[in-house]
């Protein structure tokens, strides 16, 4: 089995981080697969295709966060779980520090690692299906407020006039979500998280939900069209009195995470890290 590998080109744009990379690769004799993208740098590496991804021991990234959201459905899909060297600002999902990159042998030559099982989330609109790994937004498309209901198994939960919502799973609480005002959950709690943008209201609260549960958001009001955003990127329009339907997806993403890896050391010091600003 072999392992691939896939750079985000504007995060890593000199291709530093990955010709250390491959050089470590190389200097323990690790089969690897490049992206096509990057055949264009490496004519003479071997490439990925389908079936070659689909038996892909893991998928090394190179970048942040969102370049890990741009292959998490393929990689979800065919069951390949990702390692992240982190080339980005906070990088709460990757695992590999540009400066430790060697570490690369230790996980993929001797096993040195445990996976991390993340849930994804289905949004639904119109017979259409989304899959997010962070979060799924609805979102005004315009300056103006929207309102939206907000029902839960079919109960009504509130009315909100704000600037959106998001539907997020654990692994997004740490992203937008939390910008937003919303609740940091471990990513082995089975939930789904509800942080309205913006609420013009003084009782709003974020709320954490069962992952059994089904949420449902209908806009009652936009001065334009809504648009529904899933893990950063528009997908489609949401015409008014229309439901937008969320639940626990049956795929799941698997991460590998050093042995020695901790959810709130790093939650410490990413946060930290996200908390500084440039003089």
């Amino acid at each position: 089995m072999a392992v691939g590998l896939y750079t985000n080109l504007y995060k890593d744009n000199d291709l530093s981080v990955t010709k250390s990379v491959i050089s470590v690769l190389e200097s323990a004799d690790i089969e690897y697969y490049i992206d096509p993208l990057l055949s264009e740098y490496y004519p003479e590496k071997k490439v990925y295709d389908d079936n070659v991804f689909a038996t892909l021991e893991m998928l090394i990234t190179v970048g942040g966060d969102g370049t890990i959201l741009a292959v998490g459905r393929r990689c979800a899909e065919n069951k390949v779980p990702i390692l992240g060297v982190n080339k980005g600002t906070v990088g709460f999902m990757a695992e590999v520090e540009t400066q430790n990159i060697e570490q690369l042998v230790s996980i993929i030559k001797h096993g040195e690692y445990d996976i991390d099982e993340r849930a994804l989330l289905c949004a639904e609109y119109k017979g259409q299906v989304f899959y997010a790994l962070n979060e799924a937004i609805v979102y005004r498309s315009d300056t103006k407020m929207i309102m939206v209901d907000v029902f839960i198994q079919d109960q009504l939960v509130d009315k909100y006039a704000c600037d959106g919502f998001i539907v997020c799973t654990p692994t997004g609480s740490t992203a937008y979500s939390l910008s937003a005002g919303g609740n940091i959950m471990s990513p082995k709690v089975k939930a789904i998280g509800l942080t309205p943008i913006n609420s013009h209201s003084l009782h709003t609260r974020p709320i954490i939900v069962s992952d059994q549960e089904v949420v449902d958001i209908k806009v009652r009001r936009a001065y334009e069209d809504t648009v529904l955003i899933i893990d950063g990127v528009e997908e489609t329009k949401i015409s008014l009195n229309e439901d937008v339907r969320f639940y626990k997806s049956d795929m799941t993403l698997c991460f590998i995470r050093l042995k020695s890896s901790n959810f709130y050391s790093a939650l410490l010091s990413k946060l930290n890290i996200w908390g500084q600003t440039d003089n």
